[in-house]
């Protein structure tokens, strides 16, 4: 008994000590170069209207390996992640005019829209990791929760109304924050007044993200993003270490309800939602170390 009691509790100290020198901590930080791919709104003849392109932040956080042998390990990580894209609409669309007196015309013309979107994650990826001399492979899941949205840009529209009366080009800021925006259309203090139709119509020089009234509570991005993710790593020396990562979402990043088609309104001049998919894309450059 008193051999079987000993070689039970040098397992156990051997136990401990085991785990005690595979698991360790560390942190990365780095650049994102990020977009969003989803379905493009097209033009009559076809072309695309539309364009996401990759647009760049930056990622920080802490990992915990914990690695059951020389080759084989797992990992998760706690990250603020900046993902977003620098999207473009440019081409044929519609603009709501609101006039003084709460009533609307409706105009169809050519629409040019820049715009910068910035969203902000807390991302928590869990990783299967496998090591080959000082190349490290890795895979797993992403959940990133969302924690900030923002975007700013410009938007311009020339074109005609329905009895064709010509509405000369004007230029709006956008400042959007997705978060904090009121839902429904809020009084403008720096606007520009216009004699269109008999009628004095009210064009702000700048825009929040909801001033067009959409029967919704809901904002535009999902707080919850899943994605798969893979990775290549190069130790430099025991614990430092350059990366590569590819980052793409599984679920569907924008809310029907919310996004709306900027090429053109129903024929009972009410918006039409668009049911498609947009994704997160992000591509992420690292530097690392592991304690």
């Amino acid at each position: 008994m008193n051999r079987l009691s000993l070689v039970l509790l040098l397992a156990i100290l051997g136990c401990f000590q085991l785990t005690a020198q595979e698991f360790s901590g560390g942190f990365r930080a780095g650049i994102n170069f990020s977009t969003i791919r989803g379905p493009l709104e097209t033009s009559s003849s076809g072309s695309d209207l539309e364009e996401y392109r990759f647009s760049n932040g930056f990622h920080v956080g802490a990992t915990a390996n914990l690695f059951f042998n020389d080759y084989f390990g797992l990992r998760a990580e706690l990250l603020y992640s900046q993902k977003g894209t620098d999207y473009n609409y440019n081409g044929e669309s519609f603009w709501i005019l609101n006039t003084q007196d709460e009533s609307r015309i409706y105009a169809t013309g050519n629409r040019n829209t820049s715009l910068s979107i910035t969203n902000s994650y807390i991302d928590i990826p869990f990783m299967a990791v496998g090591r080959f001399g000082r190349l490290e492979v890795s895979g797993g899941f992403n959940l990133g929760i969302l924690v900030s949205s923002r975007g700013s840009g410009e938007l311009s529209f020339s074109g005609q109304t329905e009895r064709g009366t010509p509405v000369d080009p004007f230029i709006i800021a956008l400042e959007f924050n997705y978060f904090d925006d009121a839902l429904q259309r809020t009084d403008a203090n720096d606007v520009e007044l216009r004699d269109i139709e008999g009628k004095v119509v009210v064009i702000p020089k700048t825009l929040g993200v909801n001033y067009q009234e959409i029967e919704s509570t809901d904002k535009l991005f999902r707080p919850i993003d899943l994605g798969l993710i893979g990775g290549l790593a190069f130790f430099l020396n025991q614990g430092l270490y350059v990366g590569m990562r590819v980052n793409y979402g599984l679920s569907d990043l924008t809310r029907m309800e919310r996004d709306v088609s900027r090429k053109e309104l129903d024929e009972e001049k009410n918006f039409i939602f668009r049911d498609d998919n947009d994704r997160n894309l992000t591509l992420q450059a690292s530097v690392g170390f592991s304690f």
